[in-house]
């Protein structure tokens, strides 16, 4: 079978960032973690981030941006310019960030620590409010396909989701040829065009108008974003 052209990103091979307040793995270069393995298209920050139980980090935007939060466990809090939102598992905010602009990101709860994923995306053009880009989803609506979460026209970017049972086997259709695609295991594995993805493993594809995918575990999740 003729793969088509990738990059696959392992999760044994991420950046390790610990503090008392944060541990965060890091797919592609972020702030002092370097790794040989750069993102592909404008896709640039894929961050698995826990933070402690009450604490608060800081992110700072080194590019214009379009910042999304996917929180895994909990509830997250984030404020941008004064401006708060609250995310909880179920939803993706999507924040747009100018160049040099800070994010408060807190963990409510006293006593849990939360998880969530961070994706940025270079970008030179804001169409929409951060009040408008707070997206919902529900897995347990749709078992068999992906669930598409994000799909606006004004936003250069797609998130599609979904949970699996084991051997469900899947095609996912590139909205255009042109565009890449980052698949991201949450949990479980699979096998996306030809390789075996583990839980965190990434993937990138390109030049291609669909891609198979079979899922080998039950509850398997995975996020496919689609962008330029």
């Amino acid at each position: 079978m003729r793969l088509s052209p990738n990059k696959l990103f392992l999760a044994d091979e991420r950046g390790i960032k610990t503090t008392d307040a944060l541990k965060r793995y890091s797919t592609f270069n972020f702030e002092k973690l370097f790794s040989e393995e750069h993102a592909i298209g404008n896709l640039f920050i894929c961050n698995d981030d826990t933070i402690a139980a009450g604490k608060m980090i800081f992110f700072l935007s080194k590019e214009d941006s379009y910042q999304l939060f996917f929180p895994i466990t909990g509830r997250i809090d984030i404020v941008q310019g004064g401006k708060e939102f609250g995310v909880e598992t179920g939803e993706v905010q999507v924040l747009n960030l100018g160049k040099g602009e800070v994010l408060e990101i807190s963990n409510p709860y006293p006593n849990e620590e939360i998880h969530y994923t961070q994706l940025g995306i270079n970008t030179d053009m804001f169409l929409l409010r951060a009040s408008e880009m707070l997206f919902k989803f529900e897995f347990e609506e749709d078992k068999k396909h992906f669930i598409e979460i994000v799909n606006h026209p004004k936003l250069p970017f797609k998130l599609n989701a979904g949970s699996f049972t084991d051997g469900q086997h899947l095609i996912y259709k590139n909205q255009n040829k042109d565009h890449k695609l980052f698949f991201l295991v949450i949990d479980g594995t699979f096998e996306i065009d030809g390789r075996i993805l583990k839980t965190r493993d990434g993937l990138s594809l390109w030049d291609l108008e669909q891609v198979r995918i079979v899922s080998l575990s039950d509850n398997a999740v995975i996020l496919v974003l689609e962008h330029l």
